[in-house]
């Protein structure tokens, strides 16, 4: 008899588990409560109790997705702005007027005088051409005093002058401040030797290193915000000009050049420089990063079902931004979603399902085989198969 029961209960348990499987959705909808269970399904919120919670709300839209990179350098004098003064005869220095580094010289300001023989005797031999009316020794004798960059206007006034000038005044060649300076009065030079280095800081560049996986988001022409240490809560503007076409092969980092706007001189060359580098990329459908709840598996948002109620979606993401992450499936443009404090909701979905999930098992097996076992009498319930009336005892 026993083995009788054990058979019996084994088939309406295996009868039970092929409905579940064949007919899942028929079983729910037979159970009572199950399309209730269907209509309430997702996490209620109320708007000013998520205000003071600090969950907020966006819409998915289409829209340009920004990202930045953020790099570090050093900010230097920009090359094209640079220029050196040298001398193109050997000479001593008679008169030295730009006599420190640092000073300020506009284009054009005298910066050393220069007395040198070869000079008298080309300056001679000039005047004495004029003198006998030969145009074709005083054309190479002024040919020769300008290949010495004697500029025009001084020939002009030696020939109105007719006196020979002991000294070649030299003079900036472009406005700026002397960043380098190898010459003191007196000293003897050479033709060919650098006396000055003079730059100009209304323009500057900083070299930054780019980590190799952010290199293909900055191309020549990317925008640029600079800030320095030195002066918290200024920021200047600039954009990338040159990307150096190696990689480092010790950091693994790539090298832009990014110029600088320094209109004010604020800006100093050797000052540290944090640069963010944005760039608009394609148009698509996206909602705040912190829509999205990753769970290790996939990745969801709260998107509100259209009463007030949001349910959790899972979605797949493209792109990431600044700010934005690109929806490639999911969403559509208008949907709202729960743009933060997700945790919140997720647990209280979870709690939710679960509860739900125990109940849906709870009323499955009550009714499996046409079994009502979810009376409080159980007992009653089993004593109508045969044999199972254990109610009462044998003597």
């Amino acid at each position: 008899m026993k083995r009788a029961i054990i058979v019996l209960l084994g088939g309406l348990l295996a009868v039970a588990a092929c409905r579940k499987k064949n007919t899942p959705d028929q079983s729910m909808a037979d159970m009572p409560g199950a399309s209730q269970a269907a209509d309430t399904s997702g996490v209620p919120i109320n708007r000013s109790e998520a205000a003071r919670l600090g969950i907020t709300f966006a819409r998915a839209s289409e829209r340009p997705i920004t990202t930045s990179v953020r790099a570090v350098g050093v900010l230097k004098y920009a090359e094209p702005r640079q220029a050196y003064v040298n001398a193109r005869v050997n000479g001593w220095v008679e008169k030295l007027y730009a006599d420190y580094v640092g000073k300020s010289v506009s284009a054009g300001e005298p910066l050393l005088a220069l007395y040198s023989p070869d000079l008298v005797s080309a300056q001679e031999e000039y005047l004495l051409a004029r003198r006998l009316r030969d145009d074709t020794l005083a054309a190479s004798a002024r040919r020769r005093l300008t290949l010495w960059d004697i500029p025009p206007d001084q020939i002009d006034s030696l020939e109105a002058r007719g006196t020979v000038a002991r000294t070649l005044t030299l003079r900036a060649p472009r406005s700026g401040e002397i960043v380098q300076k190898n010459v003191i009065d007196g000293q003897a030079v050479q033709a060919g030797t650098n006396l000055f280095l003079i730059a100009d800081r209304s323009e500057l560049w900083v070299d930054v290193a780019i980590f190799e996986q952010d290199a293909a988001a900055v191309r020549v022409g990317t925008a640029a915000s600079i800030t320095v240490d030195a002066l918290p809560g200024r920021t200047f503007q600039g954009r990338v000009t040159f990307i150096y076409p190696q990689l480092d092969e010790k950091t693994r980092t790539l090298t832009a050049r990014v110029e600088v706007v320094n209109s004010s001189g604020a800006l100093r060359p050797g000052m540290f420089a944090t640069a963010e580098l944005s760039r608009a990329g394609r148009r698509a459908v996206s909602v705040p990063l912190t829509a999205v709840l990753p769970t290790g598996t996939k990745d969801l948002v709260f998107v509100n079902r259209g009463d007030g109620r949001f349910v959790p979606r899972e979605v797949r993401v493209g792109a990431r931004g600044d700010s934005l992450v690109e929806i490639v499936l999911g969403l559509k443009p208008g949907d709202e979603v729960v743009a933060s404090a997700t945790y919140l909701l997720d647990s209280e979905s979870n709690l939710a399902a679960a509860i739900q999930g125990l109940m849906l098992q709870m009323g499955m097996g009550l009714n499996m085989g046409g079994m009502e076992t979810g009376k409080q009498d159980t007992g009653n319930g089993m004593r109508g198969m045969p044999g199972m009336d254990t109610s009462r005892r044998r003597p």
